[in-house]
């Protein structure tokens, strides 16, 4: 289970270490893209758009599963680097615990304020209903979710990024087949979907938990570890909590911009739900090199093996940009396609125009991102989160300020996809700033030091 990626060629220790990682990630978001695919073919606009007008809290709640697993993952990685392993199962056991409860409150507070939040997100009064009953069943699903990227960001942090992704293939299967049935079959529309999600969610939680605490258990330690570390839930959270805001400002900025979605006809709704399921499933993708990154530089720094981390960083970029040139072309070359996937492409014209658009106009940005995700890669396997917090809000405040004022002076929702560019070139300027100063003070020797 265990894996010392301080050990190596970097490429080819970050790419093996990567690949597995990539396809769970690809199969984590296939949950909503298939669930939004079959809702869209067999309830059709009316269906998909309800999806949408919730997504932007679901995509809230994955921020915030997600930057809390990034700081347990960074310290759990610097103390196995460090060859602390006491230290190491204590900080796993804190982390389960302390994530496992912060998924339970998420849940309780989203199941019973979902028709409030669709108030507040402009839900239209034809997908009012059917949004609000989804965003409370997907809630409900929260619990598992916490718990699954808990035991994921643990086996990453410990070099093992296999193991989630074969519990995610069996889990993908189990989630299509349910939808397929509830929504096919028994027409149960986004309540089916929603519910099929839940159940699959379980499924992969149970299983990566109960085999990651057998593993855990056979790592032999002189000394007993404690159940629940206080000092390690602070390193912990001195990493997560900036972890988890820079995530959820970038769900913050689709849930402002969805409010202004809203306000256009379904047509717009559901093109733009199709499309932004198809950027997340892009995105998350790209964002995922950043989180391989991450494990490798922190496990590197907690062996103080600095000038490796340059290495890894190099190796890192070039991987996710030659995959992001690959998606920019696919984008680019048959995005018809792409949204055909979610409604039918003759009886939908408008659907497929505002999704097509969406995707033509975004993704050459991802070559822009994509410098964004490895920088903050690294920034946060040495414990420099708050760095990368700051250019988070940069871009989430842009952007969404971009998106009002360019949608209002084109008097077009297309307004919407431009803004992107003014955010991430600002990011970029920074990003490279602060690297620049990461690279001035010489062989990274940067304010964080591994876990003592």
């Amino acid at each position: 289970m265990l894996n010392d990626l301080t050990v190596g060629k970097p490429m080819p220790v970050i790419w093996r270490f990567s690949i597995p990682l990539l396809l769970s990630t690809a199969l984590q978001q296939l949950y909503n893209i298939t669930g939004s695919i079959i809702v869209g073919q067999f309830a059709g606009k009316d269906g998909l758009a309800s999806i949408g007008a919730a997504y932007p809290i679901t995509l809230f709640y994955i921020a915030v599963a997600t930057g809390s697993s990034m700081g347990a993952s960074v310290v759990i990685s610097q103390l196995f680097g460090a060859k602390k392993l006491k230290e190491m199962k204590s900080a796993i056991f804190t982390a389960i615990i302390s994530l496992s409860v912060l998924g339970v409150i998420l849940a309780i507070a989203g199941a019973s304020l979902s028709r409030t939040i669709m108030a507040l997100l402009n839900a239209r009064a034809s997908i009012f209903e059917a949004s609000s009953v989804y965003l409370a069943l997907y809630s409900i699903g929260v619990i598992p979710m916490f718990v699954f990227n808990t035991a994921t960001g643990i086996f990453t942090a410990l070099g093992d990024s296999k193991r989630p992704l074969y519990f995610l293939l069996m889990s993908s299967v189990l989630n299509i087949v349910l939808i397929l049935f509830s929504v096919g079959v028994l027409d149960m529309g986004v309540t089916g979907a929603a519910l099929s999600t839940v159940i699959s969610q379980l499924v992969a939680a149970a299983l990566c938990m109960s085999i990651l605490v057998k593993h855990i258990k056979a790592i032999k330690v002189d000394e007993k570890a404690v159940i629940f570390d206080r000092k390690l839930f602070r390193d912990m959270s001195k990493i997560a909590i900036p972890s988890i805001f820079q995530q959820s400002c970038v769900a913050l900025a689709h849930t402002i911009v969805q409010s202004l979605v809203n306000t256009f006809d379904t047509s717009v709704i559901a093109g733009y739900e199709a499309a932004s399921k198809i950027h997340n499933f892009a995105y998350m993708s790209f964002n995922t090199l950043g989180i391989a990154l991450s494990s490798f530089v922190a496990q590197c720094f907690g062996a103080r093996k600095l000038v490796r981390i340059r290495e890894g960083f190099r190796a890192s970029t070039t991987i996710c940009f030659a995959l992001t040139v690959f998606v920019v072309l696919i984008m680019q070359i048959m995005p018809d396609k792409l949204i055909g996937l979610f409604v039918n492409k003759n009886a939908e014209p408008d659907v497929i125009k505002t999704g097509v658009n969406f995707l033509r106009i975004i993704s050459p940005d991802y070559l822009i991102i994509c410098f964004i995700i490895t920088i903050g890669g690294l920034l946060r396997g040495i414990g420099r989160v708050r760095d990368f917090f700051f250019v988070t809000v940069v871009d989430f405040t842009v952007r969404v300020v971009m998106s009002f004022v360019l949608t209002k002076a084109l008097n077009s929702y297309t307004g919407l996809f431009w803004s992107w560019y003014f955010g991430s070139v600002i990011d970029v300027v920074i990003c490279f700033m602060i690297f620049a100063n990461v690279v001035k003070k010489g062989e990274l020797r940067l304010s964080g030091s591994p876990i003592s």
